[in-house]
C-alpha cells in the first residue's frame, strides 16, 4: 500500500491523540480528552470557501478489540494545514489592523461584506479587481444621487454561538469604525466619504449615505476592517475609558463570524484555528489550521522541503531560488501590481531640483535590476499607476537608461557633488541588491551614493517622518483605482507621501476624480496625472515584482487577491 505524506501526518495525529487519552486517563478527575469530530472535507473551491459536507456519525465503542479499528480511521480523517509564518499577529481588532499577519488572521475568523470574483490570469487564479461579489452583503443598490446605497444583509448567517448577523450588526460595525483610530475609520472617511452610521430600515436592510460621490464605496468594504464583529462581545468588554473595547478586541476573537475560530495562541510560537460547523458558507476543508511562527526564512524553506509545514509565508528571491527543484513543493506565481521604487525626497537637497531627479531616473540601469535582482520574476514599472491597472499608460511614460542625458541634466542642475544617502530596510534583501546597483549606476553619471542600512522600525519611523533623503521601498495599493493609488502616495501632504511630492494640478485631478462618473473623462484626467508625475520624477519607478507563494503540492485553492493577503480558509487538499 502506498502511504502519502498526508497520510503519515494523519497517522501521527492519531498517535498523539491516543497518547493524550492515556495522559488524560492518568490525570485528575476533571481532565477530559479533546473531542475530534470526523468530517469529509469538500475539495471544490467556491468564491467563498470550500463547500461543506455532513459530519460523519460517531462510531459506537465496540466490546471486542477487533472492532476498535474504525476509531483510528475516524481520527485519520482530521485534516490539518500547517503554515510557517515569520511573525505573530499584531492585533485581532478589525478596526485597527495595519499589518499583514493581523489581516491574515482576521480573514480566518471574521467575515467581510464583499469579495472579488476569481478569474484565471497567466495560469494563476486571481481576484478580479474590477468587480465585486457579495459575502455577508447579499446585494446593494446605488441610488441616482450617487450618495445613497440600500444594502441587503444575507439572511441565515450567524456568529459562532448562533446569534444572527443582521442590519444592526453592519450599523454597529460602521459606527465602531468611525469612532476608533484605525484603518477602518480612514477607509470610511477618506475613500467612501462616509462620516455617519447607516440607518437600519428593517432586520436585514439598511441605508448608507456618503457625504460626496466616490467610485469606491463598496470597494472599501472589501477590507478586513469591515468584518462582522459581535456587538454583544464589544459591549461586555467595554469600559468607561475604552467604550469600544479596543484593548480587549486586540487580544481576543470571541464569537467569530468567519469560517474558523481561534482556539489557542502561544505568543511568538503558535496559533491554532478550528473549523466552524455552522459557518454559512459551509465547513472549510481543513479541520484545523496551525500557524507555526518561524522568524527565519531559511528555516521556513527547510521545513517546507521536509514536509513539516504545508506553506511558507514571507519568502524572498533568495529563498525561492533555494526551492527550485524541490520535490513535493510548488511555487504559485502571478503578476502583481506591487511597485518597487527609489524615493527621492522632494524637500531635501539635491532632490528639491527636478533636474537632479530626472538625471537619476535616466541614470539607473533598469534591465540590470530586473535581471540580477528579480531574476526575471518582475515587470518593468514605468510610472505612478502600475501595469495591469485600467488607466495605466505603461511604457508611454517613464524613463529608460540614458547615461549621456543623465550626465547632461546633472551637470546643469544644482547638484554640488556632495554625497547622497540612500537608506534601505535591513529586513529586505532585495532592497540591498537594488541599492548596490543604483549606487554603481549613479557613480557613472557623477553622483556619489552612500548606502545606509537601517533596522525596520527605524527605517519606518524616519520614512513616515519624511526624513530620508533617498530610499528604496515598495507599495501595493489594496484597491486598484487611480484615485486610491494617488491619494495614498502622491497627493500633497498625505501620510503615505514619503517623498514629500507636491503638484497642484495632480492634487486637483485627485479631487476631481472622486466625483467624475464618466469613464472616458476619468481616464483622461488620470492619464494627464501620470504624465505630470513622470515629468516631475518624484520616484525612480523600478519594477513590479511577481507575487510568489510556496506550498506543498498537495495543497490547492490559493488565490491572489488585489491586496495580496492570502485567504488561508479557502485552501483545500489537492486531488
Amino acid at each position: 500500500m502506498k502511504i502519502t505524506r498526508s497520510a503519515v501526518r494523519l497517522r501521527l495525529i492519531a498517535v498523539f491523540a491516543a497518547l493524550a487519552l492515556v495522559v488524560a486517563a492518568c490525570g485528575s478527575d476533571d481532565a477530559e480528552p479533546e473531542s475530534t469530530p470526523a468530517t469529509t472535507a469538500a475539495q471544490a473551491q467556491t468564491t467563498t470557501t470550500a463547500a461543506m459536507t455532513e459530519e460523519a456519525p460517531a462510531e459506537e465503542t465496540m466490546e471486542e478489540p477487533a472492532e476498535e479499528a474504525p476509531a483510528e480511521e475516524t481520527m485519520m480523517e482530521e485534516r490539518v494545514l500547517t503554515i510557517g509564518v515569520p511573525g505573530d499577529i499584531e492585533t485581532l481588532d478589525p478596526c485597527c489592523a495595519n499589518f499583514i499577519r493581523a489581516h491574515e488572521a482576521l480573514l480566518m475568523v471574521y467575515d467581510v461584506p464583499v469579495i472579488h470574483p476569481i478569474v484565471e490570469q497567466n495560469g494563476a487564479m486571481v481576484g478580479d479587481a474590477d468587480n465585486l461579489l457579495p459575502r455577508y452583503f447579499e446585494s446593494w443598490e446605488e441610488h441616482d444621487d450617487g450618495l445613497t446605497f440600500t444594502i441587503k444583509v444575507r439572511e441565515g448567517m450567524t456568529f459562532d454561538d448562533g446569534t444572527p448577523i443582521t442590519a444592526e450588526t453592519v450599523r454597529f460595525m460602521i459606527d465602531r469604525n468611525l469612532n476608533t483610530p484605525g484603518g477602518g475609520a480612514w477607509l470610511l472617511t477618506n475613500i467612501a466619504f462616509v462620516t455617519k452610521p447607516p440607518t437600519v430600515i428593517d432586520e436585514y436592510t439598511l441605508e448608507l449615505v456618503s457625504d460626496r460621490r466616490s467610485p469606491m464605496v463598496m470597494q472599501s468594504f472589501y477590507m478586513s476592517s469591515s468584518a462582522a464583529v459581535d456587538p454583544n462581545v464589544v459591549a461586555a468588554n467595554a469600559t468607561e475609558d475604552d467604550p469600544w473595547a479596543t484593548e480587549y478586541m486586540a487580544r481576543n476573537a470571541d464569537n467569530p463570524s468567519g469560517p474558523y475560530r481561534l482556539v489557542s495562541r502561544t505568543p511568538d510560537e503558535e496559533v491554532v484555528f478550528e473549523a466552524r460547523d455552522n459557518y454559512w458558507g459551509g465547513r472549510p476543508a481543513y479541520d484545523r489550521i496551525i500557524w507555526k511562527i518561524i522568524p527565519s526564512p531559511a528555516e521556513r524553506v527547510q521545513l517546507l522541503k521536509a514536509g513539516v509545514i504545508d506553506l511558507a509565508v514571507g519568502l524572498g528571491t533568495e529563498e525561492f531560488n533555494a526551492l527550485d527543484g524541490s520535490e513535493g513543493v510548488k511555487v504559485v506565481r502571478a503578476p502583481s501590481k506591487n511597485m518597487a521604487y527609489v524615493g527621492m525626497n522632494n524637500s531635501i537637497a539635491p532632490f528639491d531640483d527636478v533636474a537632479v531627479r530626472q538625471a537619476v531616473s535616466y541614470g539607473v540601469d533598469y534591465d540590470d535590476i530586473l535581471e540580477n535582482v528579480y531574476k526575471g520574476d518582475a515587470r518593468r514599472l514605468h510610472g505612478a499607476i502600475p501595469n495591469g491597472s485600467a488607466v495605466s499608460l505603461g511604457a508611454e511614460v517613464g524613463y529608460t537608461q540614458d547615461v549621456a542625458k543623465a550626465q547632461e541634466l546633472l551637470g546643469s542642475s544644482s547638484y554640488d557633488g556632495g554625497t547622497v544617502t540612500l537608506s534601505i530596510d535591513s529586513a529586505k534583501a532585495e532592497h540591498q541588491l537594488i541599492a548596490v546597483r543604483v549606487q554603481s549606476a549613479l557613480r557613472e553619471i557623477g553622483m556619489d551614493i552612500e548606502i545606509e542600512t537601517l533596522q525596520s522600525p527605524v527605517f519606518a519611523e524616519r520614512k513616515v517622518g519624511k526624513q530620508l533623503q533617498m530610499f528604496v521601498d515598495e507599495l501595493l495599493a489594496w484597491i486598484d483605482d487611480p484615485n486610491y493609488q494617488l491619494s495614498l502616495t502622491l497627493e500633497s501632504g498625505v501620510f503615505g507621501n514619503y517623498a514629500d511630492y507636491s503638484n497642484a494640478r495632480v492634487d486637483e485631478i485627485i479631487t476631481d476624480g472622486w466625483a467624475e462618473q464618466d469613464p472616458a473623462a476619468r481616464r483622461a484626467i488620470f492619464e494627464e496625472a501620470q504624465r505630470l508625475i513622470s515629468e516631475d520624477a518624484p520616484w525612480v519607478f523600478l519594477a513590479q515584482p511577481d507575487f510568489k507563494f510556496a506550498l506543498r503540492e498537495d495543497v490547492d485553492g490559493f488565490v491572489l487577491y488585489p491586496n495580496a493577503i492570502p485567504r488561508f480558509a479557502d485552501l483545500y487538499p489537492a486531488g
